[in-house]
């Protein structure tokens, strides 16, 4: 006795805890994405401080160079040289190698004094830049290469980026050479994956709306696949290897793409725990203002995503903390995946971007479609309890009262319902399905989007071919029943 007790005691604690599981499965996928990972084109080796200088004719002035982290040379000024050492272990190796240049420039490559390549063709007094791709991988002769004190130095340039880059130089390194200087695509392969899981929870969702007849989770259907576009547009790299003035429409479809999603989550959490329309409002006028500014503000796309998403983050954990305090508990399930997607846009905002909003939005909905759908959409209305004993139909110019055990079946009609009654004929209320469910209580069941029946009128619960289910009522109509409220028919016919 006393096992099954506890049995049933820790089977109640599992169905209180379930909407956490999203929460912390989130916060575990945070930490496996700060973790660092290597990739299939990893370098063997990658330069660190190099020495820059504005090209000018004492470009051999030692004292005119100045050393500092590669990813901070910034050619706005004119024309740049960066010079670096490559280890003599780098080069030791008899496998062929290559300088790998990655980022919005156009470079000269010179290995010990000689011309090797281009990334396109920097700025001169000669002739204007010509846009580089993107990725660019330059061979390194072998009859090149000293015993020691190897060295490689660039002529950069950028003017035709289109905007300020918050980095201009991604990547100088050397790898072992291949024939396309793209990245992977399997560097994406995770990516890729959870767009595929998106845009199905975005189908998924948008049936469910339909199904339950809830406008509010449209809103989130349409974050995700917003989310899906960025994810695509962040891909695209390992399609397209483009010329880099190129990269500002790339950055702009994942800047709108992030936009929208921030739009369709902060909609679907404003409407699905409504606090009033002052806070509405205020909510999503304050967030817009801050994210805007952010935008606005900041000059290189990563930076604005950050900005932006972060502003949404602060924004929607605000908003379901009051929630949950004030009016539903269960709106605390989200306060998890809110943090867990600001713990990595703060500590690795570049993994932030490319792998880690996709991951846990997809891993948290995921759990929360399959296991605690009614936290995205609740339950039909018409499964409370009440002691409603009639129904007040507003029809055209006239009010009719019909008792609850004379309606048969409710049919949506477009912003209208059809009351059909037992004693026969039908009358056409005014309000809609949901709001006339709201009066009638549980005397009746939503059954389908559509329909709400007397499950005291139901002779039978009908299969179909194809998985269809529908509701034999007395007088010989019938209902269609949706699938995700099968269960629900058969328990009210149990009962």
């Amino acid at each position: 006795m006393q096992g099954e007790q506890l049995k049933a005691a820790l089977a109640r604690a599992g169905q209180l805890l379930r909407p956490w599981e999203a929460g912390l499965a989130a916060m575990l996928c945070a930490l496996v994405l700060l973790a660092p990972w290597p990739t299939s084109n990893a370098p063997i080796w990658r330069a660190d401080r190099v020495e820059t200088l504005i090209v000018s004719p004492e470009a051999d002035d030692p004292a005119l160079w100045r050393e500092q982290a590669f990813w901070q040379a910034d050619p706005g000024a004119g024309v740049l040289q960066v010079r670096w050492r490559v280890p003599d272990a780098a080069l030791a190796s008899d496998t062929p190698m290559a300088l790998a240049l990655s980022g919005p420039f156009s470079a000269e490559a010179y290995f010990n004094g000689q011309l090797i390549g281009a990334k396109g063709r920097p700025l001169s007094e000669a002739a204007p830049e010509r846009a580089g791709p993107i990725d660019s991988l330059i061979a390194l002769p072998r009859d090149l290469i000293r015993p020691s004190d190897n060295e490689v130095r660039l002529v950069l340039s950028s003017t035709r980026a289109g905007y300020a880059p918050a980095v201009i130089v991604q990547t100088l390194a050397v790898t072992p050479f291949r024939p396309d200087a793209r990245r992977s695509l399997r560097d994406y392969a995770p990516t890729l994956g959870l767009a595929g899981v998106l845009a199905v929870l975005a189908i998924s969702l948008f049936r469910l709306g339909l199904d339950r007849d809830d406008r509010t989770v449209f809103w989130l259907a349409g974050g995700l696949a917003a989310l899906v576009i960025a994810a695509l547009a962040e891909m695209s790299r390992a399609y397209v290897n483009y010329p880099y003035d190129w990269h500002q429409p790339r950055q702009v479809v994942i800047l709108l793409g992030m936009a929208g999603a921030s739009a369709g989550i902060l909609g679907f959490l404003v409407q699905r725990w409504a606090l009033g329309r002052v806070w509405s409002r205020a909510a999503i006028g304050i967030t817009t203002v801050c994210a805007l500014l952010g935008v606005l503000l900041y000059d290189g796309y990563d930076g604005k995503i950050i900005l932006l998403t972060m502003c949404v983050l602060i924004g929607g954990l605000v908003w379901t903390l009051i929630a949950g305090v004030r009016k539903d508990r269960s709106a605390l399930a989200m306060t998890g995946v809110f943090l867990a997607l600001m713990v990595v846009n703060l500590a690795a905002p570049g993994r932030f971007i490319d792998l880690g909003v996709y991951a846990i939005t997809a891993i948290a909905f995921g759990i929360w479609m399959m296991r605690a759908p009614d936290l995205l959409s609740p339950a039909a209305e018409s499964l409370e309890t009440t002691n409603q004993t009639a129904l007040t139909v507003q029809s055209t110019g006239k009010m009719h009262r019909v008792a609850l055990d004379d309606v048969l079946y409710l049919k949506a009609a477009g912003n209208y319902t059809e009351v059909h009654r037992c004693s026969g004929g039908w009358l056409l209320d005014q309000r809609g399905l949901a709001a006339v469910l709201d009066e009638a209580g549980e005397a009746l069941l939503r059954v389908h989007r559509s329909y709400a029946v007397n499950m005291s009128k139901v002779d039978a619960l009908l299969t179909r071919p194809g998985s269809r289910y529908g509701l034999s009522l007395l007088g010989g109509a019938e209902a269609p029943v949706g699938r995700s409220r099968v269960d629900a028919v058969r328990d009210a016919l149990s009962r």
